[in-house]
């Protein structure tokens, strides 16, 4: 065989070896594992498991607002002190859909946060406001929202590791005190990024 029809079989091998791309399961553990950012399913894991924590706080398990329903949640900044460049809204979304269909708060964005209230939430918060008698600025939240997630990287050899860590504090706004505080870890290791099953 010629050393190009060999080039061109191996070729052809490799390609034929490719996997398809296929659709998976990031809340099961299945997905890329990559030890430069931050995964989809690093975010699950890390919203899941604040969630819990959440939900089980005494200060937030009997919360009710002023008018008797459930409280007003005032999601504020979620930093991120990492290298990777991300949008902390994959974390704070997951928490607000949640914690919005458990009927447990109320969830307000404060403004100038991504995501920011857009004007048919804006008219519909006005509207509520008037209904109740109150001025729209009047709405005050029950609690605050706020955190952030670091990163720390470690090798030993050909070794690497990096661990994310998501801290996020829940202020209750009459009295200034923050009433839970949660961190989750997520850390990884390997010498190269993965697919994880």
């Amino acid at each position: 065989m010629t050393p190009r029809l060999l080039l061109a079989a191996a070729t052809l091998a490799l390609l034929g070896c490719e996997t398809p791309a296929t659709y998976v399961d990031p809340n099961a553990g299945a997905g890329v594992v990559s030890l430069d950012q931050v995964n989809i399913q690093d975010f699950a894991n890390a919203a899941d498991g604040m969630l819990q924590s959440l939900y089980d706080s005494p200060a937030f398990k009997g919360a009710k607002a002023k008018d008797g329903g459930a409280p007003v949640l005032m999601v504020g900044r979620v930093r991120n002190d990492t290298a990777g460049n991300f949008d902390t809204d994959l974390l704070v979304k997951r928490m607000t859909v949640s914690v919005t269909r458990s009927g447990k708060a109320r969830v307000a964005k404060a403004a100038g946060f991504g995501g920011a209230e857009d004007a048919a939430a804006a008219e519909a918060r006005k509207a509520a406001a008037a209904e109740s008698g109150q001025s729209a600025a009047a709405i005050i939240p029950d609690f605050t929202l706020s955190g952030k997630i670091l990163e720390v990287r470690a090798q030993a050899g050909s070794t690497k590791q990096v661990s994310y860590v998501f801290q996020l504090s829940l202020t209750e706004v009459k009295t200034g005190l923050s009433v839970w505080e949660e961190e989750k870890q997520i850390t990884k290791q390997g010498k190269k990024n993965a697919v994880g099953f």
